[in-house]
């Protein structure tokens, strides 16, 4: 356990800058484009493969440790909350992420780079699914009806959207 803590904390910086850029950035759900892609990017630069869904934000990624043993999800969600009276919302939007979920985020980045670190898998056994998740909040119903009329998603919800296109497998 304690070469997970160092590998953690060797990513700090990482980590904090991460929450206070998805902080600046808050967007709602089905809409989180930039939060997405600077999630991507640096996934991609620690080296994971990205499964995207079509046609909506996030992703997920799997760590075979090639060991049998359980599969298990960790995810961080991407969307904020409208709150206008809120001292840092997006004064154009009244976004801001005052549910956490930035703070999620960062975690998420935080275990993705602990877990490329040399050595630190070979204590684990499984899979281990790493996912950033749309939708949370169930906000902007006409927004998501929308979507849901052009068949871009099924479930006003990113958790049951991706359990239903197969992510949470």
């Amino acid at each position: 356990m304690q070469d997970l803590k160092k590998a953690v904390e060797k990513h700090s910086k990482l980590i904090l800058d991460s929450e206070r850029y998805i902080w600046n950035h808050p967007e709602t759900g089905y809409k989180e484009y930039q939060t997405s892609a600077y999630m991507e990017k640096i996934f991609t630069d620690l080296g994971y493969e990205l499964n995207k869904p079509e046609d909506i934000t996030g992703f997920v990624t799997t760590l075979d440790t090639d060991k049998e043993g359980p599969t298990v999800l960790i995810l961080g969600e991407l969307d904020s909350i409208i709150c206008p009276e809120h001292p840092e919302c997006n004064k154009e939007t009244g976004a801001v992420h005052s549910c956490g979920h930035n703070a999620q985020c960062a975690a998420l980045i935080g275990i993705a780079a602990a877990l490329k670190e040399p050595g630190i898998l070979d204590k684990f056994c499984g899979k281990i699914k790493l996912c950033a998740v749309p939708a949370e909040e169930l906000l902007e119903i006409e927004y998501r009806a929308g979507l849901r009329e052009k068949g871009v998603i099924r479930f006003f919800g990113g958790k049951p959207e991706y359990l239903a296109r197969g992510y949470f497998d």
